[in-house]
């Protein structure tokens, strides 16, 4: 137990350091776009509620940092509903055509895919790449692979049919495996290959939320390490494969879930994070910036669901509004948000009650393969 100088340092105020950055970036995204779009922008707030400190800037637009740090928003003039008589004013968001809607509703998200893309971009060209190949260098004790024909020196090619081509790669389909028997295919030194069955073995280890559930194959990697300098485009390419990557594990997470192959139990709130967030600023910079990388997407991938309050829900509405000629009834449109905000609501609640569990499992992270 660390002492409450500590907690405060890292637990709170690194957590709400990069919480900040996060939303900032996001909010940004909104906010220069609807400028662009020449759209009146009167606040700019990173968190909710009542405000502690702000000022007014030059074209009008009050900035200000408010009391709940746990997100921000960009109040533009005319709000959100098309049919008021302040919708109808120059400058108000609702007289705006509906594409420029829509690229304001989609920059917030776009920017945080940004930002995560330049932290790559510079991490790449900065480092290049150092991987270790999908081969084997031993076993770990008790391990479920080598109770098979697998033998040091041998080669992970795909895993269920998933090409492998670096211990990152095998190490991120078994982040997401849930239980049962997977097919691995194999390579020998001369090239044959062979497939075999395993039954990883079900482990539980300690992180900062409690036992994390994982499942092992029991291999370790060998010595070989694989070193890359990157050109700026192949450093881009890297940046966006690294991006594609996350998302994939993002959304197979999700429908894990969706279909009960997950509990959801395994799902983390801001506690959970706030202390992924600690172990990560006493580890160091590069974890921080990882972690940045990582939860700048999931903010962007989860804003984009079609959620009333969420941008993704905004752009259902202006969807239909195309699709139609005419937008949603106010009415409709403030039934559909309230809803919205009691499910947002009612998550916040559930995955907060979830952190705050003893022995609860949580879905193990993600790291780039830098």
């Amino acid at each position: 137990m660390g002492s409450i100088a500590d907690i405060l340092l890292y637990n709170v105020v690194a957590f709400l350091a990069v919480l900040t950055v996060i939303v900032a970036v996001h909010e940004a995204g909104h906010f220069i776009v609807a400028r662009l779009c020449r759209v009146r922008v009167l606040t700019f707030s990173i968190g909710f509620g009542p405000e502690l400190f702000g000022w007014n800037g030059k074209n009008g637009t009050r900035y200000k940092i408010s009391l709940l740090p746990l997100g921000g928003y960009v109040r533009m003039a005319g709000g959100l509903m098309p049919d008021t008589p302040e919708a109808q004013e120059s400058g108000s968001f609702p007289s705006r055509p509906v594409w420029q809607r829509a690229l304001i509703i989609l920059a917030g998200p776009c920017a945080n895919f940004i930002f995560a893309f330049l932290i790559l971009f510079a991490m790449a060209m900065t480092f290049g790449s150092a991987t270790l190949p999908a081969k084997i260098g031993g076993f770990t004790e008790n391990s479920a692979a080598a109770q098979t024909a697998l033998v040091a020196g041998d080669e992970i090619v795909a895993v269920n049919g998933r090409k492998t081509e670096t211990f990152g790669d095998l190490a991120r389909i078994m982040a997401l495996h849930t239980g049962g028997v997977i097919e691995v295919q194999a390579q020998r030194p001369d090239g044959s290959q062979f497939n075999v069955t395993i039954k990883p073995n079900e482990e539980y280890i300690d992180s900062a939320t409690g036992p994390v559930r994982v499942f092992r194959l029991g291999i370790r990697a060998t010595d070989e390490v694989v070193r890359e300098d990157y050109s700026i485009v192949g450093a881009a390419g890297a940046a966006v494969g690294n991006q594609v990557q996350i998302t994939s594990m993002v959304f197979q997470g999700m429908s894990q879930v969706i279909t009960g192959n997950r509990p959801l139990t395994e799902l983390e709130g801001p506690v959970g994070i706030s202390q992924h967030v600690a172990e990560a600023s006493r580890s160091g910079i590069w974890t921080v910036l990882q972690m940045m990388i990582f939860l700048n997407m999931i903010i962007g991938l989860m804003n984009l669901l079609p959620i009333p309050v969420l941008d993704g829900g905004h752009l259902v509405f202006l969807a239909y509004e195309a699709v139609f000629r005419r937008p949603l009834p106010n009415r409709v449109m403030e039934v559909a948000l309230m809803i919205g905000l009691g499910l947002i609501i009612a998550q916040f609640v559930f995955v907060t009650f979830q952190d705050l569990v003893p022995n609860r499992t949580v879905i193990p992270g993600w790291l780039p393969r830098f």
